[in-house]
């Protein structure tokens, strides 16, 4: 069953890079039958040329393919001429010189093998000196600049990318690349030094160790194998600066590295390649492809090309152009996959969002309807404790004192009186909860002026809060409510008064001020505090004070009237609403 995919993967992987492999050559094949200029010099290379060239009446100049440096031309009939690499030369007429034979002679080094001199018409020469000059110099430049911008952009944006090690070692090698190219073509004549040929191979070598480093870090990192590549390296660079230091040749050992190196790199690459087909990583597969397409263009300028006949386009030359256009393009299929898999992950995280929001108001649809049941619940056994405690007490007392025959008929009008003012009290606490205090106070006064007239007593009411003023909840709202039926059913029964004041106000201390005052007969709060009676009177008002959080005040003498003072905290009254 683990057989198929990874053959599978192997398959593809060897598809893509062959595909990669086809094309690039392919492109070469067509830009090198492209752009090779028209025509053919053959008929103006000399020695054959001179009989052609003597008939020439027009301008005639001279020019010679393949030059590494300046080289001296002499052709019967003509005065000598310097030539120089990819460049035209005119030639003047000398009847004199007819004695010599032709000759090319290279001036600062032995002239290469593969070099042809062409004499002829002016055009012709300056197009093949402008196409050789394109094909060795120019294209060079183009790549030079190329692989040294992207290399170098790669090394910039290394923190963008938190210092990836592939992105650090691809752009290093697209450098080397650049330098290798510039010191092959134009480092010669740069650098005239005695250790030159040691740093333009070193640097060859240390670009295709890094092709190496490469490789392991586009499959998977692995240490052993990097030291190899880097031990590789360390080999071949001794045994150039043992030929250096000896006086020996490049021309001997040179060849051979490279075909060591070239074969190591290769086999290297395949061998990553079938690692990489267990999983087939589409990505890595096609940069390893590009990267295989530049190994191979190498081992064919070095192997198989054959000497220049023409001006042909080095393979090794047109690759890296190639190649960076090769991953642009991954870099922007990469970027477009990338982009919709964020799209198809913020499609994807929306749902989710809208899915989650849903679930989360059906939940607090749920609370919500959960926690007015809780709190309807809640107050449906408040007001039976309410009932029960108030109502339900009296009219309990007050029917076992009937059945005993213990109470006179205005004592039975009084109790059952206390019970319809405890049932209003909690009718008017409910309706009132959680109202602004004046409001409240002022349907209190409401309900009780009217009892109280019919006493001959008049009821005035004053508030001095400011607006808006704060509110009590029911249960608080109900025990003031109480507290101040309690203080004038004392006032209604010991006090002789004919007028109570109930007064609200801002007191110390953020503290609300409920004042209930009147004009009777007073009593003394000390001596009364062990009187019988005292429990269902003044007692009950402190307990219901506290109940509310505040404090009660009590200020009496004989014939000066009674004072009431609760003081209520606002904070304790808001965090209990809250």
């Amino acid at each position: 069953m683990r057989i198929v995919p990874r053959l599978r993967g192997w398959r593809r992987a060897l598809a893509i890079i062959l595909g990669v492999q086809l094309l690039f050559w392919g492109a070469y094949a067509l830009i090198v039958a492209g752009l090779q200029p028209a025509g053919t010099l053959e008929l103006y290379r000399l020695p054959a040329a001179r009989a052609l060239l003597a008939s020439e009446q027009g301008q005639s100049s001279a020019f010679a393919a393949g030059l590494s440096g300046p080289a001296l031309l002499r052709i019967p009939g003509w005065q000598p001429v310097i030539l120089y690499p990819a460049r035209a030369s005119l030639l003047t007429r000398d009847e004199t010189a007819t004695g010599i034979e032709w000759s090319l002679t290279c001036l600062e080094n032995p002239c290469p093998k593969a070099v042809t001199a062409y004499a002829g018409p002016f055009d012709p020469m300056d197009q093949a000196a402008d196409w050789e000059k394109f094909l060795r110099f120019d294209m060079v430049w183009l790549v030079v600049a190329t692989e040294i911008m992207m290399g170098a952009a790669l090394l910039v944006l290394l923190p963008v990318n938190r210092f990836s090690r592939l992105q650090g070692i691809t752009g290093l090698l697209l450098i080397l690349v650049g330098v290798d190219a510039w010191l092959t073509t134009f480092g010669a004549l740069s650098l005239p030094y005695g250790w030159f040929p040691l740093l333009r191979y070193g640097t060859e070598y240390l670009m295709l160790t890094m092709a190496a480093l490469a490789v392991n870090g586009f499959v998977d990192w692995r240490p052993r194998e990097a030291w190899a590549a880097c031990g590789c390296f360390i080999v071949v660079f001794t045994i150039l600066l043992g030929t250096m230091i000896a006086g020996a040749s490049f021309a001997a050992i040179v060849p051979w590295l490279d075909a060591i190196t070239l074969t190591l790199l290769l086999g290297y690459g395949v061998v990553a390649l079938l690692r990489m087909g267990r999983t087939a990583p589409g990505p890595a597969i096609r940069v390893l492809a590009i990267l295989l397409v530049a190994l191979a263009s190498i081992a064919f300028d070095l192997f198989l090309l054959p000497p220049p006949t023409g001006f042909a386009l080095q393979a090794s030359v047109l690759a890296p152009p190639l190649t960076m256009f090769g991953i642009l393009f991954e870099i922007a299929l990469q970027g477009h996959r990338l982009n919709q898999e964020a799209e198809e992950a913020r499609s994807d995280l929306e749902r989710q969002v809208l899915e989650q929001d849903a679930s989360l108001l059906r939940s607090s649809q749920l609370l919500r309807h959960q926690e007015r049941l809780i709190a309807i619940d809640a107050e449906r056994q408040r007001l039976l404790r309410d009932m029960h405690d108030g109502v339900g007490g009296v009219l309990t007392h007050l029917l076992l004192d009937v059945r005993e025959n213990r109470l006179t008929a205005p004592e039975i009008e009084q109790g059952l009186q206390s019970a319809v003012d405890d049932l209003r009290n909690m009718a008017s606490a409910i309706d009132a909860g959680n109202e602004p205090i004046d409001e409240a106070l002022a349907m209190f006064r409401e309900r009780m002026v009217g009892r109280l007239v019919r006493s001959g007593i008049a009821l005035d009411y004053r508030c001095t809060l400011p607006i808006p003023a704060p509110s009590l909840d029911v249960r608080r709202l109900l025990s003031l409510y109480r507290l101040l039926q309690e203080g004038i059913a004392n006032t209604l029964r010991h006090a002789s008064a004919t007028r109570i004041d109930l007064a609200v106000e801002q007191g110390d201390d953020g503290a609300i001020l409920v004042i209930l005052s009147d004009d009777g007969t007073g009593f003394e709060p000390d001596s009364a505090a062990g009187a019988a009676g005292e429990g269902r009177g003044l007692a009950n008002m402190r307990h219901r004070a506290a109940q509310m959080g505040g404090r009660l005040g009590i200020e009496s003498a004989a014939g000066l009237g009674t004072q009431l003072t609760l003081a209520i905290p606002i904070a304790f009254a808001a965090g209990r609403k809250a």
